[in-house]
């Protein structure tokens, strides 16, 4: 077994199943562990209309942030467990983590804490990455391999 632990980190964009799907495959393969993860991104501080900005819209702002803040974190993790429901099914040890903030980063802090061996990641919705994670954590220059739909670039 090459890799034990596997790291994939999904947005919502259409090519999310894809990047799974492969990270998904190779937990099989390598009979590893998968972590499933999503950063949930913040949006800017929703105001109301622009005459609001100086009146009482603005006093309301952080409490409607918060609001959606907690519907879409809801949602994520709905949608997180269905693949973990996938995983499941097929035998495959899964666990999800979601974190609110900048991806990048939480991506990099995560597979240091869980110790990855591979991060499977999106690269803009276009395609999907695989990233040895302890190059990765360390931010060395390394070998990517692109993967777009059948063609492999490296």
């Amino acid at each position: 077994m090459e890799y034990s632990k596997i790291l994939v980190a999904i947005d919502r964009s259409s090519q999310s199943k894809l990047v799974f799907q492969k990270a998904f495959h190779l937990a099989k393969v390598e009979q590893a562990e998968l972590k499933i993860f999503h950063c949930v991104g913040l949006s800017p501080l929703a105001f109301g209309s622009a005459g609001d900005i100086y009146g009482q819209g603005l006093g309301r702002a952080a409490q409607v942030q918060q609001e959606l803040m907690a519907k879409e974190v809801e949602e994520v993790k709905n949608w997180l467990q269905t693949f973990l429901d996938q995983c499941e099914h097929e035998g495959i040890r899964a666990t999800s983590e979601y974190k609110i903030g900048e991806a990048g980063y939480w991506i990099r802090e995560v597979s240091l804490s869980w110790n990855a061996d591979l991060v499977v990641m999106g690269r803009r919705g276009r395609h999907y990455t695989l990233v040895d994670a302890r190059h990765f954590a360390s931010f060395c220059v390394i070998e990517l391999i692109f993967i777009h739909k059948t063609s492999v670039i490296i």
